[in-house]
């Protein structure tokens, strides 16, 4: 584990320099990171290889376990690596690190923005849809 903070973890101060300040649209990175390991269940079981073509939400990882959830691409590009990658506390865990090219969306996604409000799903139907979509918490 890398130690990087003091015991107790950083405090800086609260200097409030953005209030007036528009929020701006980034660029997409050249490459992104994703850690598999999201939350404190079982680990996704990674089902990209190295230069697949990913697009943005498409499964890269799916659930392994009782308390596991599916991992999805946030960006359009080719697998460059999957590899054990030091996460936000020093500890090295399972990540798929891509290429970004394009920003094409994974055709399962609807990206219609209109309210669906009559549909008729049953609770199992529902609690599938969460699932897959990768919901925790």
């Amino acid at each position: 584990m890398l130690k990087t903070f003091p015991k107790g973890g950083v405090h800086p101060p609260e200097n409030k320099l953005t209030p007036d300040k528009k929020i701006e649209i980034l660029s997409l990175p050249k490459q992104v990171t994703i850690p598999i390991a999201q939350h404190i269940g079982a680990p996704a079981k990674i089902i990209v290889n190295k230069k697949d073509k990913v697009k943005v939400g498409q499964v890269i990882a799916e659930s392994g376990g009782f308390v596991s959830a599916n991992i999805h691409s946030s960006v359009s590009g080719t697998v460059f690596k999957i590899d054990n990658i030091a996460d936000a506390s020093g500890y090295k865990k399972s990540a798929v690190v891509i290429n970004v090219e394009e920003d094409e969306w994974d055709e399962n996604i609807n990206r219609d923005t209109g309210l669906i409000k009559d549909f008729s799903f049953d609770k199992n139907e529902i609690l599938k849809k969460i699932q897959d979509a990768g919901i925790v918490g």
